[in-house]
C-alpha cells in the first residue's frame, strides 16, 4: 500500500485552466479543455481506459441553472473524453453546445484519487459559447387602425409584425406618450401575454375598458387614455425579442390625433356594395361610413351563394378600414347571393349593429340584443 502511493503523482488543482475551445467560424466543434494537468496523471488516466460514468465523476459538464440550490444534481451533457497530444484533457459533446447557453463543468480530481494526490477538492467552471452577430430583420409592417384619427374612446390597436415574435408581455416594450413627449399613466389593459394570435406575429393592444368606459370607478379616477382634440404617439421598443431572440431591426411610431367619442351603434343600412360583373374575378367592395375593427373585418364578413355555400377568396380592407373587399377564387357566376356579417363586428369603439358600446346594465337588461347574422342579399348580373 505505502509502495502504491509513493508512484502516484502529486497533483496541484490550483494550476488548472478550465477553457471553451472552439473554431471562430465553426461552433459546433466547440469542446471543453482543462489544461495544466501533470503529465504523469495525464498517462494514468489514458491508460486506465475509464467508462464514461467514471470519466464524468472526474470531469462533469452540466447544463447551468441559475438558483438550483435544491440539490438536485443535474444529468451530466452526454459526450466523449480524450486526452490530446499537447496535454490538454477534453471533453467533446455528443450534440454541440447551444451559443448563447451557458454550461457548468466540474473536475473533481478525489472522485478518481487512486490517480493521484490532490491538494484541492474541486475546480469549477461556468462557460458560455457566445452567439453568433445576427443583423436583426424583424419590422412592425403595419399597427392597425391604419388611420391616423382614432375616437376618444378608442378601444384596441393590431400590432402585425413581419416574423414571428417571442412569448413575451408586449406592453414591457409599449409605451404612449401625449404631444409634449409625457407617457401617458397606465392606458393599457395589463397581463398582455395572452394578446398574441397563434401564430405570433400580431399583438393586441387593449386599451384599459376601466378607464374608457364613463361610470366605472377608473373612468372617474383617471379619466380615458385618450383625450379629444389631442395628439399621441405609440412608441415601440426596438429591444422587443423575436422568436429568435434578437431585436427588432428599427424603433416604431404610430403618431395619431384623437376626435370626440363615438357612441352611435353601427348601422346596415348605411353600407355600400359594389357589385362585380358576372364571368369577371372583380371584387366585390363594401364600403362602410366610418372605420371598423380592422381583425373583425377580416373573421366576422363573408359571402354565400344562392346555395348558402362560401364563395372562397381573398379577404382585404382598405381605405382605413371602410372598405372590406373580397376576390374570388373562382369567376363569379350570375346569379343571387347574400352578405353575411357576424354580430360581434365592431367599430374602433367597440358599437355593434344596433348596440353601443356605452351602454348601462339597466338598458343593457332593457334591449334585446342582436343574437343573428346579417343577411344582405345582392346578385350578380
Amino acid at each position: 500500500m505505502t509502495a502504491s502511493c509513493a508512484n502516484r503523482p502529486s497533483l496541484d488543482t490550483s494550476n488548472v485552466e478550465i477553457t471553451l475551445s472552439a473554431e471562430t467560424t465553426e461552433t459546433e466543434s466547440a469542446s471543453v479543455e482543462i489544461a495544466g494537468l501533470p503529465t504523469e496523471y495525464l498517462n494514468s488516466l489514458k491508460s486506465a481506459e475509464l467508462t464514461e460514468d467514471r470519466w464524468a465523476e472526474l470531469f462533469r459538464v452540466t447544463v447551468s441553472h441559475e438558483g438550483n440550490g435544491s440539490g438536485i444534481v443535474l444529468p451530466a451533457v452526454l459526450g466523449s473524453y480524450s486526452i490530446g497530444e499537447t496535454g490538454v484533457l477534453r471533453f467533446s459533446p455528443m450534440f454541440p453546445f447551444d451559443p448563447g447557453r451557458s454550461y457548468t463543468v466540474q473536475f473533481d480530481p478525489a472522485r478518481l484519487s487512486e490517480f493521484g494526490e490532490t491538494n484541492l477538492t474541486a475546480t469549477d467552471a461556468v462557460l458560455t459559447l457566445p452567439k453568433p452577430d445576427v443583423l436583426p430583420t424583424t419590422v412592425v409592417e403595419h399597427v392597425f387602425p391604419s388611420g391616423d384619427r382614432v375616437p376618444e374612446n378608442q378601444l384596441k390597436l393590431y400590432l402585425h409584425f413581419s416574423a414571428p415574435m417571442s412569448h413575451v408581455d408586449g406592453l414591457e416594450y409599449l409605451s404612449l406618450r401625449d404631444a409634449r413627449g409625457r407617457e401617458v399613466e397606465a392606458p393599457f389593459l395589463p397581463f398582455g401575454t395572452e394578446f398574441w394570435d397563434v401564430n405570433h406575429v400580431r399583438y393586441t393592444v387593449f386599451f384599459d375598458p376601466g378607464r374608457v368606459k364613463q361610470g366605472l370607478e377608473l373612468n372617474e379616477r383617471l379619466g380615458r387614455p385618450l383625450q379629444a382634440g389631442a395628439s399621441y404617439t405609440l412608441v415601440v421598443d426596438p429591444a422587443w425579442p423575436d422568436a429568435q431572440g434578437n431585436p427588432l431591426k428599427t424603433p416604431f411610431e404610430k403618431r395619431f390625433s384623437v376626435g370626440p367619442a363615438d357612441t352611435i351603434p353601427l348601422s346596415q343600412d348605411a353600407w355600400r356594395l359594389r357589385v362585380p360583373v358576372g364571368g369577371s374575378t372583380q371584387r366585390l367592395v363594401v364600403s362602410f361610413p366610418e372605420p371598423l375593427d380592422h381583425a373583425l373585418m377580416t373573421r366576422t364578413i363573408g359571402v354565400q351563394d344562392d346555395a348558402g355555400r362560401p364563395v372562397a377568396g381573398t379577404v382585404e380592407t382598405g381605405n382605413w378600414e371602410t372598405r372590406w373587399m373580397l376576390t374570388p377564387a373562382q369567376p363569379w357566376a350570375p346569379g343571387p347571393y347574400t352578405l353575411v356579417v357576424s354580430p360581434s363586428l365592431e367599430d374602433l369603439a367597440g358599437n355593434q349593429v344596433g348596440t353601443p358600446f356605452e351602454v348601462n346594465v339597466f338598458e343593457q337588461a332593457e334591449s334585446a340584443p342582436m343574437e343573428d347574422a346579417i343577411h344582405i342579399p345582392f346578385e350578380i348580373q
